[in-house]
């Protein structure tokens, strides 16, 4: 008689291979807020990832030309269908300097292949810092891709979804980190 055994086995269930998305640009200029609105200009990028993601922080760009971030920024990231599903304040004097960022840690949220994210910062004309606009060049990590750049569809919204966009390397400054996550099952029979 011949016997079949299912067995599932847990194989990790902590994420593992810490990135940040975007890894760095070149060129393009800078500016302080899309529409100089003083209730803020959300600006960001949409990206899609390869692999299962935990965005682990959010982050702003804080290698302008003054020097360091000088100001507090939301930083959130939508789902295809418009929806915040994660944000936080980033603070300088709190934040956490990793290369050219200062990121804030967040309550872990997960993206998932085959749909379109949009990372977004609020910038206000009122402080020094600032984003790039139109780079010449982007590296991201291998799990997250580009799509375009965000900025929002009219001035005074301040911190919503940025509706408007363009297909130039840019609008940087609101960046993640992550950790990919395992397959967390894996089936086999024992015969």
């Amino acid at each position: 008689m011949r016997t079949v055994v299912g067995v599932m086995v847990l194989l990790m269930v902590a994420p593992v291979a810490f990135g940040q998305a975007v890894t760095g640009f070149s060129g393009g200029s800078e500016y302080g807020s899309y529409y100089s609105s003083v209730a803020g200009d959300v600006v960001g990028y949409r990206f899609t990832v390869s692999d299962t993601l935990e965005v682990g922080m959010l982050g702003i760009w804080n290698a302008d030309s003054t020097g360091g971030l000088s100001a507090a920024h939301q930083v959130g990231i939508w789902d295809g269908s418009q929806a915040l599903i994660v944000s936080v304040t980033v603070d300088p004097a709190t934040g956490t300097v990793i290369g050219d960022w200062t990121y804030a840690e967040v309550t872990p949220a997960t993206l998932v292949p085959g749909q379109t994210y949009t990372i977004g910062a609020l910038y206000f004309p009122d402080d020094s810092d600032s984003y790039i606009s139109s780079a010449s060049s982007m590296t991201t990590d291998p799990n997250v891709a580009f799509v375009q750049s965000v900025y929002p569809s009219a001035a005074e919204l301040g911190f919503v979804y940025p509706a408007s966009n363009s297909t130039s390397y840019g609008r940087f400054g609101p960046n993640f980190t992550f950790s990919v996550v395992p397959v967390e099952l894996q089936s086999f029979s024992i015969e």
